[in-house]
């Protein structure tokens, strides 16, 4: 059986003013992908996209999930017989609130939740996850979910693939002047680790586009500007076999290497982490008010 995967990735144009007419023009772009295109299995859109962010008091939009609009998704995936990953939401669980990422499988059920493990401190003050978060897409693979700042620490997609994962789902909200730096890092993490890396971004006054698919070889193959578009793409799990039994271009079999050598990732920074020579010079994590500041 073929281990063939059709996505599409809808970057989208927001509405901040009123959050109704977003959940509307994603379940409507969503059906008329599926209809263009019935092959697609899986639809995901950019982080956020489904509530206020940035606004003040943006953590009173925070809800429990599920919720009334997760329940409209559930019927939509199931009306699409479609795996579906909304972007994410502002989650309230008690007295914390995690900016969290849902996946909905085609009978419309909750198969997995990932709360985002970094935070974009010290600007996005809520709470860290803690998990790794993978799922299964029977008799096809594995994937993984990571949410924009997520990008800039490797450990985190090292960890996901040394569960399984062979693509990497990314939904983001970014418009920050580093956005250059994180199109080369899909493609630098889907190189080093091996496996697809599929990013979608928002268009918004936070939100600047740009998303990008990459393969597991690090080939671009589709990248988007800064405009409204829809990247659709077949993806194929078995190329993520094929070049992690082989290696980049049948030339570096890394996971291989990886296993066989004798340090056996006992690597001081993941035993010692608190201990890092690096830590001793570097200040508190706050909001730098001036440049020439480092406490």
């Amino acid at each position: 059986m073929s281990r063939k995967l059709g996505i599409a990735g809808l970057q989208l144009e927001k509405d901040y003013v009123n959050e109704d007419n977003n959940l509307k023009k994603f379940m409507k772009i969503a059906r008329i992908q599926k209809k263009s295109y019935p092959w697609v299995d899986l639809i995901f859109t950019g982080e956020l996209f489904l509530q206020h962010y940035g606004l003040d008091g943006y953590k009173t939009s925070a809800l429990p999930i599920p919720n009334d609009t997760t329940d409209k998704i559930s019927e939509l995936a199931k009306s699409l017989e479609c795996w579906i990953l909304p972007g994410s939401f502002m989650e309230k669980d008690g007295s914390k609130i995690f900016n969290t990422s849902i996946v909905f499988n085609p009978d419309g059920k909750i198969v997995a939740k990932y709360r985002k493990i970094f935070p974009w401190m010290p600007h996005e003050k809520i709470d860290w996850g803690e998990e790794f978060v993978t799922f299964d897409i029977p008799d096809i693979g594995r994937i993984g979910i990571v949410i924009c700042y997520d990008l800039w620490f490797p450990e985190i997609f090292r960890t996901l693939t040394w569960m399984g994962a062979e693509v990497i789902l990314q939904p983001s909200l970014t418009c920050t002047s580093d956005r250059p730096a994180e199109v080369i890092l899909p493609q630098a993490h889907a190189i080093m680790f091996q496996c697809y890396f599929l990013n979608i971004n928002a268009v918004c006054p936070q939100g600047g586009g740009e998303s990008i698919f990459v393969d597991p070889e690090g080939r671009v193959l589709q990248k988007a500007d800064s405009k409204e578009k829809i990247l659709t793409e077949i993806i194929d799990f078995e190329k993520v076999s094929w070049v992690r039994q082989h290696g980049f271009y049948g030339l570096n079999p890394l996971w291989k290497s990886f296993r066989d050598s004798p340090i056996e990732g006992k690597f001081p920074p993941y035993n010692n982490l608190p201990d890092g020579e690096i830590f001793k010079k570097l200040g508190k994590l706050t909001l730098q008010k001036n440049i020439r500041e480092f406490d």
